[in-house]
């Protein structure tokens, strides 16, 4: 089959995705300049209520290749695109001999902000062994998919109940991996480096079991303790507002141990304020 004049390989292979990417909800593309790095497609979720498609609130953006050529951030503003963002962030792989779009994840690009900072370059490449997502190589500035996580068919399942099947648990797959992306990108945002990470998943499955914790002692220093005193005292805020706001509704014999609660609550919050403010003003001071 020719390709016209002027029309990328990888545009052809952006239109196979449309389908595929149309099983897990609204797919909007994205219009760009450049062709060579960037989110294709934003997808946001939908699920079938009463014969009505609705939105579930939960969102992605995809770039979509045709080739397993890695991706290369050698420029800072493909960096500042990638870090600044607060929308998970997939790849998926067209095939145009199966009719398949292949999904991978992208962790390892929050592995590489805490470990090498927003200026200096990394390598995301496809693929890769064991049961999770390999470690990155920080000497090297290259990082592994690891296998996929979600593989969707181009073409119709034959009976719609094989359909609704299908559709459910691509969504429930993406759903969970969506929510990762979330609370790994809410912890970036708080500038607290704590990474969660599966130490194993299955294709076509949602994450299940208990996520591994990377917290990088490199950057536990002036700029994070702060951080994570004002995260705590957030958290802490609403805890005890809630001790407070449930005791009417509570089972009697555990008021008491919630007032106790509340007030340790409190005592640590007010801690972790004072010691926010001394820190940040003892090391503007140095």
């Amino acid at each position: 089959m020719s390709i016209p004049i002027g029309f990328y390989q990888g545009n052809r292979s952006e239109y196979l995705a449309i389908p595929a990417l149309s099983k897990l909800g609204f797919t909007i593309p994205v219009p760009r300049q450049e062709d060579h790095f960037g989110v294709d497609f934003i997808v946001h979720l939908a699920r079938v209520e009463d014969k009505t498609v609705i939105p579930t609130g939960k969102s992605f953006g995809i770039q979509i290749k045709s080739d397993k050529n890695p991706l290369v951030f050698d420029k800072q503003h493909k960096r500042d695109c990638m870090y600044s963002s607060s929308l998970p962030f997939f790849l998926g792989l067209v095939s145009r001999k199966n009719l398949t779009l292949t999904i991978y994840n992208t962790l390892n690009r929050i592995q590489f902000f805490w470990m090498l900072g927003s200026t200096r370059d990394f390598t995301l490449a496809f693929d890769g062994a064991g049961d999770g997502i390999p470690k990155p190589d920080f000497e090297k500035r290259v990082g592994e998919t690891g296998k996929p996580i979600l593989e969707i068919s181009i073409a119709e399942p034959e009976t719609t109940d094989e359909r609704l099947k299908e559709i459910e648990t691509l969504q429930a797959t993406m759903e969970s991996w969506i929510d990762l992306e979330n609370e790994n990108l809410s912890l970036k945002e708080q500038q607290i480096a704590l990474l969660y990470w599966p130490s194993n998943y299955t294709q076509n499955k949602p994450l299940a079991g208990d996520l591994e914790r990377y917290s990088y002692t490199k950057f536990a220093g002036p700029g994070s303790l702060p951080n994570i005193c004002k995260a705590t005292e957030k958290t802490l805020t609403s805890l005890s507002f809630y001790l407070r706001k449930l005791q009417d509704e509570a089972p009697p014999e555990t008021v008491p141990l919630m007032n106790t609660t509340c007030e340790q609550v409190e005592v640590l919050k007010n801690n972790c304020e004072k010691l926010r403010k001394k820190w940040t003003g003892g090391c503007a001071n140095k």
